[in-house]
């Protein structure tokens, strides 16, 4: 049993070194000490620094250089492809690849133009009970989200929510159980973004209340993730298999 535990977490954190992203935004990381860690640590705490940790990018853009460098030889790009989706899935909790081909397909049906399959394939993930959740800062990552919703915190107009795949719809009012109040509590108080929520969203922590309001359209969500998402990289390796 004490071997289970010691190696819960040991797979996402490996991950990790070969995206050399902290695409879930683990503090536990910046404690680790081996060797093997340095050179990610020096990376990442470049990357923490204020005028790098919220630069502003835009996800819909395809980006080509304009020189034939070796940095953008096949092998990189490639790479660089595959990395991105795996770290999107990450992010929203080790979704499936199965999972992330379904929700493009279905995008693609929906709308015609470019710019909306992005929107539309986003507005999938953003819509969840659990990706909610964690915009509104009641927990430090997705998957710690869903750990909420399984345990049965989590009510919507009144109602106890145990699916963390659950989409919200406008004026949805979500609830959450007073037991775990410091838990909430130490969770906005350590937000990296605090007191920043999305403009979809309306809270009210005094209450712990959240009215999806569902405008996403008008919603930038460029500063609402720390990397960099190469959507059209995805949708177009997705799309593919």
């Amino acid at each position: 049993m004490s071997l289970k535990e010691k190696n819960r977490f040991k797979p996402i954190f490996k991950q990790l070194i070969r995206l050399r992203e902290n695409v879930q935004n683990r503090q536990k990381i910046l404690k680790f000490k081996k060797k093997k860690w340095q050179t990610f640590l020096t990376f990442y705490s470049y990357r923490l620094k204020n005028y790098k940790k919220f630069k502003p990018l835009d996800h819909t853009k395809y980006f080509v250089t304009k020189h034939g460098t070796r940095g953008m030889s096949y092998k990189k790009r490639f790479r660089d492809t595959l990395q991105a989706g795996r770290k999107l899935r990450i992010f929203y909790g080790n979704l499936l690849k199965k999972y992330f081909k379904k929700k493009i397909r279905i995008a693609i049906k929906k709308k015609q133009s470019k710019k909306r399959i992005e929107n539309t394939f986003l507005n999938f993930f953003e819509t969840r009970l659990d990706t909610v959740l964690y915009r509104a800062k009641f927990a430090p990552t997705v998957r710690s989200a869903q750990q909420l919703i399984l345990h049965g915190k989590v009510y919507v107009n009144q109602v106890q929510v145990k699916s963390k795949a659950y989409h919200l719809k406008s004026g949805d009012v979500v609830n959450l159980s007073l037991d775990s109040l410091n838990l909430y509590e130490n969770h906005i108080i350590n937000s990296i973004k605090w007191s920043v929520p999305p403009k979809h969203l309306l809270i009210n922590y005094r209450t712990l209340q959240i009215l999806f309001l569902n405008n996403l359209e008008s919603t930038n969500l460029a500063s609402e993730f720390l990397f960099n998402l190469k959507l059209q990289k995805i949708l177009v390796n997705y799309s593919k298999q």
